[in-house]
């Protein structure tokens, strides 16, 4: 709990996180998946919980849905079918969108679904083990898809 803390100390000195829920207002450039996955998996371990793992089938819908958010920022797709029809076996989803390239930064994706009810209970789900996550730049904002089994 002492490292999670940490973070969020670091985080209300320096002011970094302006978010606006419920899809999360978090924009681009330093994207490093492996990083918003080690702090995702930091998170679950300051509860035991087990690490997640990347998934190529989970990153292949989370790429289709992080650029679908361009046009429809929501859990149903831009055609009106739901979320979970992105790929095979998806079980979870978590979207954010940045306006800036401070919220677009790994963990303040991480942290913002940390915070959020609805998305820190597919975060530290002991049910998810596996995730996809992707990146989606267009027209000044970053969206951000997180799919999970």
């Amino acid at each position: 709990m002492r490292s999670v803390k940490k973070i969020v100390y670091m985080f209300a000195m320096a002011g970094m996180l302006c978010l606006v829920t419920p899809g999360i207002i978090t924009r681009a450039c330093s994207t490093d998946v492996s990083q918003v996955l080690g702090y995702m998996n930091q998170f679950r371990a300051e509860i035991g919980l087990g690490p997640l793992t990347f998934n190529d089938s989970l990153t292949q819908a989370a790429h289709i849905r992080a650029k679908e958010l361009k046009t429809r920022f929501s859990h149903t797709r831009p055609d009106g079918s739901a979320w979970y029809t992105a790929g095979a076996n998806l079980c979870g989803e978590n979207l954010a969108r940045a306006e800036n390239e401070e919220q677009s930064r790994s963990l303040n994706v991480a942290y913002a679904w940390y915070i959020s009810p609805g998305h820190s209970a597919n975060l530290l789900s002991g049910y998810f083990t596996q995730v996809g996550i992707s990146y989606y730049e267009e027209a000044g904002y970053t969206y951000i898809a997180c799919e999970f089994r």
